[in-house]
C-alpha cells in the first residue's frame, strides 16, 4: 500500500502514514443497531395503531366523546319518561277530581251546636292550636273541590277545598247550570241568566244553600278520605267548625277563622271545617 500523500510504502491495512501523519481514511461510526420490536414499525396499520405511542391518549379522548355524547341522550330520556309520568298523574288526579254534575232533592240544613275544646298539632314547622267553635255535621251534594298542593302551612293544613250544596241549590243543581268553580281558597258560581235562580231563590238562595269549606283532616285515615271525595259525591261531614292560631320559631303568626252561619258572603264567608269522619250516603 502506498501513501497518496507522500509515496512512502505502508502497510496494507495502514490507518494513517507513518512518513507523513496523514490519516488515509475516515473512521466509519459504528451503525446502531435496529431494535427487533419496539423500535420497529410494523407494517400492518392494525399492529401499527396498537403499538403507537399516543394511541393510548387518543382512544381515551375517542371514548371521553363517545360517553359525553351517550349520557345527555340518557339523561333526556330519563327526563323524557319523568315527564310523562307526571303528566299522567296529573290527568288521572284531574279525571278522578272530574266527578259528575247531578242533582239531590231533600237535603236538609247542615247541623252546627255549640262546642268548646281544642287540639294541637306541628305542621310545616308551626306550633298549631285548632279552637273548636261548634260542633258540625253536614249532609251535602259536592259541586266542586279544589286541591292545594303548596308548602305553605294553609295547603299543610287544608289541603282540600270542597264545595258543598244541600236544599234547592243541590236539588237543581243538575237542571241550573251554576259554572262552579274555586280559586284561591274561593268558590265562585255564574249563570247565563239570572232567571234561572227563581227556583233557588235567586242569588240570596244561591249564597245561603252552599259554602266554600277548607278541609282539615283530624287525622292521616280522615285525609285519605277526603282526597277521595269528587264532585258529584253525596256526603255526610263530621267535625268542629275551627278558629286556628298558629306560629312558627321565627315568630310568624298564622290566623284562620272559620265562618259559623250560612247567610255570609264575600271574605271570611268560608267555613274552616275539622274533620273527623266522612261518609258517602250513595
Amino acid at each position: 500500500m502506498i501513501c497518496p500523500y507522500c509515496g512512502s510504502a505502508l502497510e496494507d491495512n495502514a490507518d494513517f502514514c507513518a512518513n507523513c501523519g496523514m490519516f488515509l481514511s475516515t473512521p466509519k461510526k459504528p451503525e446502531p443497531k435496529k431494535s427487533s420490536f419496539s423500535d420497529a414499525e410494523p407494517e400492518n396499520d392494525v399492529l401499527k395503531n396498537l403499538f403507537s405511542p399516543a394511541q393510548p391518549e387518543a382512544l381515551r379522548e375517542e371514548f371521553a366523546k363517545k360517553k359525553k355524547k351517550a349520557v345527555p341522550k340518557q339523561a333526556k330520556l330519563i327526563l323524557f319518561a319523568v315527564v310523562i309520568v307526571l303528566a299522567l298523574l296529573l290527568v288521572l288526579n284531574f279525571i278522578r277530581g272530574l266527578g259528575r254534575r247531578r242533582g239531590i232533592a231533600g237535603i236538609g240544613e247542615p247541623i252546627q251546636t255549640e262546642a268548646t275544646g281544642y287540639t294541637e298539632k306541628n305542621i310545616a314547622g308551626y306550633d298549631v292550636s285548632i279552637y273548636y267553635q261548634y260542633a258540625y255535621e253536614i249532609e251535602a251534594l259536592v259541586v266542586h273541590t279544589k286541591r292545594y298542593y303548596g308548602l305553605g302551612l294553609a295547603s299543610k293544613l287544608s289541603p282540600v277545598d270542597l264545595g258543598l250544596a244541600w236544599g234547592t241549590v243541590a236539588e237543581y243543581n243538575d237542571k241550573i247550570d251554576f259554572h262552579w268553580r274555586q280559586s284561591g281558597r274561593w268558590i265562585h258560581w255564574r249563570v247565563k241568566n239570572f232567571d234561572e235562580l227563581a227556583p233557588v231563590g235567586y242569588e240570596g238562595g244561591v249564597n245561603s244553600q252552599c259554602s266554600n269549606n277548607h278541609i282539615i283532616p283530624a287525622d292521616s285515615s280522615v285525609k285519605r278520605k277526603v282526597k277521595k271525595i269528587k264532585r258529584g259525591d253525596h256526603v255526610k261531614l263530621s267535625g268542629y267548625l275551627v278558629n286556628v292560631d298558629a306560629e312558627n320559631k321565627s315568630g310568624k303568626v298564622f290566623l284562620w277563622d272559620s265562618s259559623t252561619t250560612r247567610y255570609d258572603s264575600g271574605d271570611g264567608a268560608c267555613e274552616v271545617f275539622y274533620v273527623t269522619d266522612v261518609i258517602w250516603l250513595d
